[in-house]
């Protein structure tokens, strides 16, 4: 429960029960009750061993949640985004429960299907350049698929000239949703390459992809990225403590194709940004 549903809670138990014991309630929200304690709509009293906050004014403090907390439980179906603007307005004070929109690019008919069917990509990308769906149906993969972390490599991907069907957009790092929906595809042909930022983030990534997907997900390890490393690698990629961190827990990676890429880093000293690969 977020900081906001919590105060609620509280501001519930005041209203409801008039009172609430002081070790339930925290400095933050004591804070944020200021304006009342010092209008004593709330006071605080002794109750036994302890402290105890005692509504004085019931009125006020209901037209304080009202306020701050209005409340839209008769708009249950709205998208908890929109909720979270009308009760407190923050759209992120909810996880949202929107499908998440995904992006691909397909070259080959019958890799992409609804219901079994086969979707028109190859066509759509022809048109269009890109194919999009809301997640949450009866979307899937058949085939060799290819995982891009960022937008540039996924609108030119076919320079790289790879042997994949379709390719994914995972707009950074990928979202736990999608990542579900690519565990649940069923079809035995499917399999996932996955094109990261060669760096602690990128590789934290796949390592991520590999305990949900398994043998299904391979890294991309061109034949020239220690030359690519030697070019282009960016050392800025390895300054924060985050990667660091991470950097220390992959070389403990079971994986030969993180440690791979954990060597190039430690030889240079530095990452690789995936766009070096259209270079």
């Amino acid at each position: 429960m977020i900081r906001k549903e919590q105060f609620l809670c509280k501001l519930r138990k005041l209203k409801d029960n008039g009172g609430l014991p002081k070790s339930e309630c925290g400095n933050t929200f004591i804070a944020f009750l200021g304006p009342l304690i010092t209008a004593n709509v709330i006071v605080e009293q002794r109750a036994g061993n302890g402290r105890r906050l005692v509504v004085r004014n019931a009125p006020t403090l209901a037209a304080f949640i009202e306020r701050n907390f209005p409340d839209h439980e008769a708009d249950g179906k709205l998208p908890q985004r929109v909720i979270g603007v009308k009760r407190f307005r923050d759209s992120k004070a909810f996880a949202s429960d929107n499908p998440e929109i995904v992006q691909v690019r397909g070259w080959k008919e019958n890799v992409l299907q609804r219901h079994g069917v086969p979707i028109d990509v190859v066509g759509e990308t022809s048109l269009h350049s890109v194919f999009s769906f809301q997640l949450g149906g009866p979307y899937s993969l058949h085939g060799r698929c290819a995982l891009v972390e960022g937008p540039v490599m996924f609108s030119f991907f076919e320079r790289l000239d790879l042997q994949v069907s379709l390719a994914m957009y995972g707009q950074g790092r990928l979202s736990a949703r999608i990542l579900n929906w690519l565990r649940e595809q069923s079809e035995p042909e499917f399999s996932l390459l996955h094109l990261p930022d060669y760096d602690p983030v990128g590789l934290n990534d796949f390592e991520r992809i590999r305990r949900s997907l398994g043998f299904r997900v391979q890294l991309h390890l061109p034949e020239n990225l220690d030359e690519l490393f030697a070019r282009y690698s960016k050392r800025e990629l390895l300054k924060k403590r985050k990667s660091q961190i991470l950097l220390a827990k992959l070389r403990h990676s079971d994986s030969f194709e993180v440690q791979t890429v954990v060597n190039l880093i430690d030889k240079y000293n530095a990452g690789l940004e995936q766009e070096a690969l259209l270079s």
